[in-house]
């Protein structure tokens, strides 16, 4: 379920049918994370997460005639409650080329008995249709995080 809070501030939540701890690791370990991130279509090639204050994520993938490399730093990591992390994507797929537009995304995991309640909170974006475009992505990696959990549990 998609919720705007403002013209640039993107909200999702989902319930995920997994324990907190479960969904929590599936964003930290990157042997799991390859496996979901991203929309159907798009592919990671290689993830690497430093997940502690401080430390630096990135990501490089492709879809359809198009490759791609995006980073950030986590700025707080509260285990199993919650990811705070900076975003962005490079101009081209190498790390060495500048970042675009930066936006911070918060993940809040709540625990429903044996399920999940994750809270998405992105932004903020440059403009609308970035933050549609986010909002499209993230759906389509959440179902994907949907039947990674289903295969692996």
């Amino acid at each position: 379920m998609a919720a705007v809070l403002d013209a640039n501030t993107l909200r999702l939540v989902r319930v995920f049918d997994a324990p907190r701890e479960r969904v929590f690791d599936a964003w930290t370990d990157e042997t799991q994370f390859i496996q979901w991130m991203c929309p159907p279509g798009v592919t990671l090639d290689e993830a690497r997460l430093d997940v502690r204050p401080g430390g630096a994520w990135r990501v490089r993938g492709h879809h359809p005639g198009r490759t791609f490399a995006t980073s950030g730093r986590y700025l707080e990591v509260v285990r199993p409650e919650r990811l705070v992390f900076t975003w962005a994507h490079h101009e081209r797929a190498d790390y060495d080329t500048p970042r675009g537009h930066e936006t911070t995304v918060r993940l809040e995991f709540r625990a429903l008995g044996d399920k999940t309640e994750l809270t998405l909170i992105q932004g903020p974006f440059a403009d609308a249709p970035s933050r549609q475009n986010h909002d499209e992505g993230w759906t389509g990696s959440f179902d994907k995080l949907e039947g990674f959990l289903r295969r692996t549990a």
